[in-house]
């Protein structure tokens, strides 16, 4: 799936929305002026809905991106993710990605994000994943099974 994030002059810049890799070929001044500008803006306020697709609950998306009225109201008025936004959306889509590679199956890598973890003093990751420093801790976990370290 293919989501427009914005354009610099005459260049119109697209995300492959299930891996996160840009489809057009990007220099590194365009990668630096899209990051100056705070982050990538998803266009579209009804993409965020579309992480459905990635396993997560309609519930989890309004308190991970944007609450339901928010989201609503960007829908009807055509209106872009904040900045704010449009990170919660990718980093959750970033980590869901990341699980999934690591443990083979969707199934598991949400049984995992929503289960308490001891390694993380009983929280369940998914409820790190409002903050990047939390999305970061899970990253971590993830990468030491990735290794064969238990967690």
């Amino acid at each position: 799936m293919r989501i427009y994030i914005g354009a610099i002059g005459k260049k119109v810049f697209t995300v492959m929305l299930s891996s996160l890799q840009t489809s057009d070929p990007m220099t590194i001044r365009e990668r630096l002026e899209i990051a100056s500008h705070g982050s990538v803006q998803v266009y579209d306020g009804a993409m965020a809905l579309k992480l459905t697709e990635f396993g997560f609950s309609v519930e989890e998306i309004y308190r991970f991106v944007a609450p339901r009225r928010t989201l609503a109201r960007r829908n009807a008025n055509g209106e872009p993710l904040t900045v704010e936004e449009n990170d919660g959306a990718l980093r959750i889509v970033r980590i869901a990605d990341m699980a999934k590679r690591i443990f083979g199956d969707r199934a598991i890598a949400f049984d995992w994000l929503r289960k308490p973890n001891r390694g993380m003093d009983g929280i369940t990751p998914i409820d790190l994943l409002e903050s990047e420093t939390g999305a970061r801790l899970v990253e971590q976990a993830l990468q030491q099974i990735d290794h064969g370290i238990y967690v």
